[in-house]
């Protein structure tokens, strides 16, 4: 750990800087004990907008709620005022939207893992699969291209492309030149092999005599060895899926309202509950699109099945199933994005062949988004998932929302904890903006090919407590050099210890806590990356420095 210098210092005082607005709660967070719960509604007609307080019943864990807070937001049009863009060599975590302010947010996610090749049998010993699911990624992307030649200017969307790890192709923006080339040249190639994933039957050729071995019969050595194998494949990117999912959620979470995330996506064998737990809190809708399309199933498989292999809600191919995966009387991973999309208020999309019209529908769900507000006591701070229910007295509405929130009390983060979110925020191909942070760099020759890194923390996130006419609290700030692969060159870091008298505690929510650092970048360093932790609560603010942009 490199040391800071000396004119590494903490200014504790209005600066004439140029401050963001605080951005808007996430949808789903117990902060100061209060609930928000964003809420779509349509009728037959489309978006629903003349709806009051009154309009809506909430309950929490089946008692109902007092509406303490309550606002009808309209999508916002291309006629808004502009939002100014960056000065040159600064950088922050919170999107900067250009020219207009966004309609909506959307990321779009082209899922290399989780859309499978390989659908015929991998031997002759291999029963036929049920389903023909390849080229699935193809035929999405040929869908998307198709929306964003229609995307409107004030839509704002990402494209990011999952393998084993996360990649940014583009984040937000509504350039549709930019993302049209983007796709043109994106390989839609799956990385993972059906016959390892989801195995099929095996039939075995005895002296003339075929014997097909079930897995539920307890002598299948064949099948239970690759159900095995399919296990251990199925956590591994069942962790990889949900280390990107975390990304996501942790770039997004200070984006104000609600985001959307179309997920053009398969065979997912993970629980869709847990997956909305990582996104939720971020105020994200999940639109799961199912690549495959209109699936039917493979020409040479006799009608009916001999039961469902539902990986669901299991981590792989292991347990009991009443046949082999690649037997499946439905295909896998269906009723998983329909609990996704169910927990977290968005929409499934499957066995459908317009998948254009199912991103399109995505991106224009949030165009009315009710929020909703109530407030639970201290008791209610259980750690425990509280089930929500959201009702109108208009019967003939369609509402979607988040099903649930865990009401985490106010305890500090253990150690691991902390230090697993450090790494990840490190290794993340985009920033975490749970604290809003702006970096300015220029170039210096004091010291000798240095670089002045000035950083503004927004105080609104940190969790400064009052106590006898003071703020208390504390920040970490790390400074880390990485190459061009990624690997850490160098990295310091230094725990700062925040009080403040009242008075100027109300001026820093208005300029932001300032910091600056001088840096030699060491020999083959391209990126810098500056991190700030909250460490009563974990949450982070990252800002990602490509050194060939400083100018």
């Amino acid at each position: 750990m490199r040391r800071f210098a000396i004119a590494f210092a903490l200014v504790l005082v209005p600066l004439a800087l140029a401050s963001q607005d605080s951005p808007q709660t996430p949808q789903i967070r117990v902060a100061t004990r209060l609930v928000e719960v964003g809420v779509i509604v349509r009728d037959k007609n489309g978006p629903v907008a003349n709806l009051t307080k009154d309009d809506f019943t909430v309950s929490d864990r089946g008692k109902p709620q007092k509406i303490s807070i309550f606002s009808a937001d309209a999508a916002a049009s291309a006629e808004q005022p502009p939002q100014q863009s960056l000065p040159q060599n600064t950088f922050s975590d919170l999107p900067q939207y250009g020219a207009t302010a966004p309609r909506s947010v959307t990321v779009v996610l082209l899922d290399n893992l989780n859309t499978l090749y390989g659908s015929a049998p991998q031997s002759r010993y291999e029963k036929t699969p049920y389903w023909v699911e390849d080229l699935a990624l193809r035929n999405a992307k040929s869908h998307l291209i198709e929306f964003i030649k229609q995307l409107q200017p004030q839509d704002r969307v990402a494209i990011y492309g999952l393998g084993h790890s996360l990649h940014v192709l583009c984040d937000f923006t509504g350039d549709r030149d930019q993302l049209l080339a983007i796709l043109k040249d994106y390989d839609t190639r799956s990385i993972t092999n059906r016959a390892v994933v989801e195995p099929g039957d095996t039939v075995m050729d005895l002296g003339g005599h075929t014997h097909r071995t079930l897995f539920r019969e307890g002598d299948g050595f064949e099948n239970g060895a690759s159900g095995r194998l399919a296990g251990g494949a199925n956590a591994d990117r069942g962790a990889q899926t949900m280390a990107a999912l975390q990304a996501i959620a942790a770039h997004v979470a200070n984006i104000p309202g609600r985001k959307n995330l179309v997920w053009l996506t398969a065979d997912l064998p993970f629980s869709g509950a847990t997956m909305a737990h990582v996104l939720s809190p971020a105020n994200i809708a999940v639109y799961p699109v199912d690549a495959r399309g209109l699936l039917g199933q493979s020409p040479t498989v006799a009608a009916g099945a001999y039961g469902t292999a539902d990986f669901d809600d299991v981590s792989g191919a292991s347990g009991k199933l009443d046949n082999m995966p690649a037997q499946s009387s439905q295909p896998i991973g269906i009723a998983t994005m329909q609990k996704l999309a169910d927990e977290t208020g968005g929409q499934a999309f499957v066995n459908t062949n317009d998948i254009t019209d199912a991103i399109r529908k995505a991106v224009e769900d949030s165009e009315v988004t009710y929020t909703l507000g109530f407030y639970i006591n201290g008791d209610s701070l259980d750690g425990k998932l509280h089930e929500l229910k959201v009702e109108t007295k208009r019967k003939s509405l369609t509402i979607r929302y988040p099903k649930g929130y865990f009401a985490f009390p106010d305890t500090e983060a253990t150690k691991s904890e902390d230090q697993f979110r450090l790494v990840a925020a490190v290794q993340s191909p985009v920033e975490a903006s749970s604290i809003p942070l702006t970096a300015t760099v220029d170039r210096v020759d004091q010291p000798p090919h240095s670089l002045k890194v000035l950083c503004t923390i927004d105080a609104h996130n940190l969790r400064l407590v009052q106590s006898g006419g003071l703020r208390r609290g504390s920040v970490e700030v790390y400074i880390v050099e990485q190459d061009q692969t990624g690997k850490v060159v160098l990295q310091s870091g230094k725990t700062f210890n925040l009080e403040f008298p009242e008075k100027q505690y109300d001026a820093l929510l208005k300029s932001g806590i300032l910091f600056h650092e001088f840096v030699q970048p060491h020999a083959g360093v391209t990126t810098l990356r500056v991190l700030v932790e909250d460490p009563s609560t974990t949450e982070l603010g990252s800002v990602i420095i490509p050194l060939s942009q400083v100018n």
